[in-house]
């Protein structure tokens, strides 16, 4: 195989951006992100509704700001998983152009509580999170990556938390406790679901007073990453659409193409039982008594032109193939009977003198 077959030119296959927007209550996620999906959908020349996933009860209030920017809205209340599914769906297959979903976190929380229930469990073990967090990954945000679309949501955050040291004696006695304290802040769902997207922003409501004493309070935003490193690792103050759009400015900028996609999806994880391993070195031991077919009849390494082609035309007939590659793949069973009818071959071969002319005209099925 050629490399022009097997990848193609770095281009881009799509403008769809995705998009999330985290912090505490208050900290103005759902109207920034709002304000993020009506500009990104008009720059990018949306034309088809955008579906909202509302569970927080608040799309009521964007109403007037959807009808302002004159965009199409479909709602779905729901916190089912399943129902992502299908928005995902309806975005692949072009009947929505944008799916905003506001919160993913309570779709989490579903999620944990329809496994307790499942599972008839009134607390989470390490046992049980291991089981589900990759079901969630699977379930989620794999489907996430992999649907072509413009996808912004939105996660409620919580603090994380960092045990202390605990204080020890001269012997090594442990005589105070280390205490868990907030080392950070996060969303509230699963590892690193936050960073699947291009654009990953941090919500936060700061508070002060100004100098006539009055309570003043505002919406920052930090963007914690930004595939298009326009505004990466930047703030804005009470953002508007404006802050965000170098990054749809970016991708809008790309020069789109079509991209290589799976080749091949070979199983190459080993067992348990250990028949992976077992089976590639089977299908080894056959290939080295192919070659000794080769080695023993005086063309394991040809080294003038005719031997070169002779030996091509025998692999050629023999396995219906010249690449060393393909062939590896043979089940074993097919290794081993070409190597029957290689060795059978020769027996003709050897006691011919226009060989190339033979295997020209050889036919494997007759």
């Amino acid at each position: 195989m050629k490399l022009s077959d097997f990848a193609t030119k770095l281009t881009a296959e799509n403008h769809f951006i995705k998009a999330s927007f985290g912090g505490m209550q208050g900290a103005g996620k759902s109207r920034t992100a709002t304000d993020f999906v009506i500009g990104a959908y008009k720059d990018l020349k949306c034309t088809k509704p955008i579906l909202i996933i509302d569970n927080e009860k608040g799309s009521r209030f964007l109403i007037p700001i959807f009808k302002r920017a004159n965009i199409e809205v479909v709602l779905k209340d729901t916190c089912s998983l399943s129902d992502v599914h299908a928005a995902f769906d309806f975005l692949k297959s072009g009947e929505i152009d944008f799916l905003f979903i506001d919160s993913l976190t309570k779709i989490y929380y579903q999620f944990i509580k329809d496994y307790k229930t499942k599972n008839k469990k009134s607390f989470m073990t390490l046992m049980d999170w291991g089981k589900i967090l990759p079901v969630w990954q699977e379930e989620f945000s794999d489907r996430f990556v992999n649907t072509e679309g413009s996808i912004v949501f939105t996660g409620r955050g919580g603090f994380e938390y960092e045990k202390e040291d605990d204080q020890l004696d001269e012997s090594g006695k442990v005589t105070e406790k280390g205490q868990f304290v907030k080392s950070g802040v996060k969303m509230k769902i699963a590892g690193e679901t936050p960073y699947e997207t291009d654009l990953n922003v941090w919500m936060s409501l700061e508070k002060d007073i100004d100098k006539n004493n009055r309570p003043i309070q505002n919406n920052v935003a930090f963007v914690l990453k930004d595939r298009s490193d326009t505004i990466n690792g930047k703030s804005f103050i009470m953002p508007s659409y404006k802050a965000f759009r170098p990054v749809i400015k970016f991708i809008l900028g790309l020069e789109m193409g079509e991209v290589s996609k799976e080749t091949t999806h070979d199983n190459l994880t080993p067992g348990s039982d250990f028949d992976y391993l077992d089976k590639q070195q089977q299908r080894k031991i056959q290939m080295e008594k192919i070659e000794a077919v080769f080695e023993l009849n005086n063309l394991g390494s040809p080294r003038i032109t005719e031997e070169k082609k002779l030996k091509t035309l025998i692999i050629q007939k023999i396995f219906g193939t010249t690449s060393k590659t393909e062939i590896k793949k043979f089940p074993i069973s097919a290794l081993n009977n070409c190597r029957v009818e290689l060795e059978e071959l020769f027996l003709v071969l050897n006691n011919r003198d226009d060989k190339i002319d033979f295997m020209l005209q050889y036919d494997k099925a007759a």
